[in-house]
C-alpha cells in the first residue's frame, strides 16, 4: 500500500515536470534579435572596353575587372512572430522582416578598386521541423525570401555590366534554409540560427564572352529573443 501512494505521488509531481518540459502543443509569439551577415561572390573577371580611363568610350582599349569576395560582415535588425505546433516534435512557421548584406570588391583594371555594400531588407518565411531535448530545442528547415528594400550600391555596380534589369532580378523570391539550436525557459525563448540561401540573392547576366553570371549569396548567424505565448 505504501508503495502504490509512493509511485502515485511520485507520478502527480512528476507528470506536470514533464508536461512544462514537452511545452505546449500549441503556441505562438514575437522575436526580435540581430543578424550577422556577410556575401559569398562568385569570383570571376568580366571584359570592359576603356579610352584613357573612360568606361565602354568608342574605340578604346578592352581590359578586365575582376570581382571577388570581400570578407566584410554587417549587422542588421530581425524581427516578427512564429507559431508553435507539437509538443517533442513540431512544425514551425515564422515570418519575419529581416535586414542582413554584406560587400564585395570591384578590381577595375587601371582604376582603384571599388568596395561595394550591400544592404537588404528581406521578408522571410522559414517552415522549420523541430525536436524538444527538455528545454532545449533544435530544428532546421527550407525558407523563402522576397526583397522589400535594397540600397543603390548594387544596382549602380552592376547596371554597367549587366544584361537584364538588375531590379527585376532582386524582386524574384530566393529560397534557403536554417538550423540551429534554442532554449525556452518560462515562455521566454533564445535561439541561434545559421542561414544560406540555395538560390542566388542575384544572379544577373553578365557582358562576357561566355555563359558566366554574377551571383552572390547571403550567409548569417541571427540571435534572437522572443516570448511565446
Amino acid at each position: 500500500m505504501k508503495t502504490s501512494v509512493r509511485i502515485l505521488v511520485a507520478l502527480l509531481v512528476l507528470t506536470p515536470t514533464f508536461a512544462l518540459a514537452q511545452g505546449k502543443f500549441l503556441s505562438f509569439g514575437l522575436k526580435v534579435g540581430a543578424n550577422f551577415s556577410q556575401l559569398n561572390t562568385l569570383k570571376f573577371q568580366t571584359p570592359r572596353l576603356t579610352t584613357s580611363g573612360v568606361p565602354f568610350a568608342p574605340g578604346g582599349q578592352i581590359v578586365y575587372d575582376f570581382f571577388r569576395n570581400n570578407s566584410s560582415s554587417t549587422t542588421g535588425i530581425v524581427g516578427g512572430v512564429f507559431v508553435r505546433i507539437g509538443r517533442k516534435f513540431y512544425v514551425q512557421p515564422e515570418l519575419l522582416l529581416s535586414a542582413k548584406g554584406g560587400s564585395f570588391d570591384i578590381i577595375q583594371t587601371g582604376l582603384a578598386t571599388q568596395k561595394i555594400d550591400v544592404k537588404l531588407t528581406t521578408l522571410d518565411l522559414p517552415l522549420l521541423l523541430g525536436i524538444r531535448l527538455g528545454p532545449l530545442r533544435l530544428n532546421a528547415g527550407p525558407m523563402a525570401s522576397l526583397t522589400v528594400s535594397q540600397n543603390e550600391n548594387l544596382k549602380e555596380a552592376l547596371d554597367r555590366y549587366t544584361n537584364q534589369p538588375v531590379n527585376e532580378t532582386l524582386k524574384k523570391a530566393v529560397f534557403g534554409y536554417q538550423a540551429g539550436i534554442g532554449a525556452t525557459l518560462l515562455g521566454v525563448n533564445l535561439d541561434l540560427r545559421y542561414e544560406g540561401n540555395l538560390s542566388d540573392l542575384s544572379a544577373v547576366g553578365i557582358n562576357t564572352s561566355g555563359d558566366e553570371r554574377f551571383t552572390t549569396k547571403v550567409t548569417l548567424f541571427q540571435l534572437t529573443v522572443g516570448y511565446g505565448f
